[in-house]
């Protein structure tokens, strides 16, 4: 059990890269993970006839999505109404949504544009004002990742590089506390080096997930608010805030437990090299046998 502790930090690196990647490539295809949107934006018709019921906004793309009646029960004819995405944007780090020419492109680009009135010239604006906002949490995202999968290289080698040049002799310094296991191994100076990479992801995936909710709470109310008169209102993706949070904790937890791990192992060696300290009685029965020789002489 106590083996696995070390590996904690490696396995909590780990995960928060994968869900970096999945953030980041998330509504990318149709199918690859389209619950991870940052927000979904239904339009309840506006736009024209045959315009889109729905788009799910992620941080590099979007995808067009309807929605269809289907009969649940033919005895009773109990209907539902399902999510359908017909196609996802190309991806970019600088990506900025804009509804307007989404339902354009959704209708097959008219010559002559959307209807007037058909569509609230406001929200174009709002999305197009979030633009900074979304390309920062995007270039946050990907520093987050690349940190993860940093730290993920130097806590690798230098497990490997310690238990290829660990003494064998019998004075070697001592494992971490309670532990005599080959994975628990002291800490070396190439281990601060991870923590400063792990510290750099829990900072960018924190920045990226404030900014995510941020987005999906003031942002999606904002959107509500100035649609309203239309029919159209956004949602927040609980799935991306969950991913992206989740790579936080789990790289603030791989920190923290490298730095009890160095803490304990210090506490240990002091304890085990420093020379004991002699009781006082014996040091000053010592000082006056000294004395005592000293007036003899």
């Amino acid at each position: 059990m106590s083996s696995l502790r070390s590996l904690l930090p490696v396995t909590g690196s780990f995960i928060a890269f994968i869900l970096g990647i999945l953030c980041l490539f998330s509504g990318s295809q149709r199918q690859f993970l389209p619950q991870g949107n940052l927000l979904t934006l239904y339009t309840s018709g506006a736009g024209g006839d045959g315009a889109p019921d729905f788009f799910m906004v992620y941080p590099m793309s979007y995808c067009v999505g309807y929605q269809e009646t289907c009969v649940t029960d033919a005895k009773t004819n109990s209907t539902t109404i399902q999510d359908r995405i017909t196609e996802c944007s190309d991806r970019s780090v600088v990506f900025a949504f804009n509804p307007g020419e989404a339902i354009q492109k959704a209708l097959g680009n008219p010559p002559t544009g959307l209807e007037p009135g058909s569509w609230p010239a406001c929200i174009t604006n709002d999305f197009q004002a979030l633009k900074p906002t979304n390309t920062t949490m995007v270039l946050f995202l990907i520093f987050g990742t690349i940190a993860a999968i940093v730290a993920i290289a130097i806590r690798i080698w230098t497990i490997a590089s310690a238990r290829a040049t660990r003494p064998d002799c019998a004075s070697q310094p001592p494992r971490y506390p309670g532990t005599e296991t080959e994975l628990e191994l002291p800490p070396v100076s190439v281990g601060f080096y991870a923590i400063l990479v792990a510290q750099i992801s829990v900072f960018s995936f924190g920045v990226a997930a404030t900014i995510a909710s941020v987005i999906a709470k003031e942002f999606v109310d904002l959107i509500s608010e100035s649609g309203s008169e239309k029919g159209i209102s956004a949602a927040g993706g609980n799935t991306f805030q969950g991913m992206v949070w989740t790579a936080v904790v789990l790289q603030f937890l791989g920190t923290l437990h490298d730095y009890i791990a160095i803490v304990t192992y210090r506490r240990a060696l002091r304890a085990e090299y420093d020379p004991p300290a002699p009781p006082q009685g014996e040091c000053a029965e010592q000082k006056r046998l000294v004395v005592e020789e000293e007036e003899e002489s």
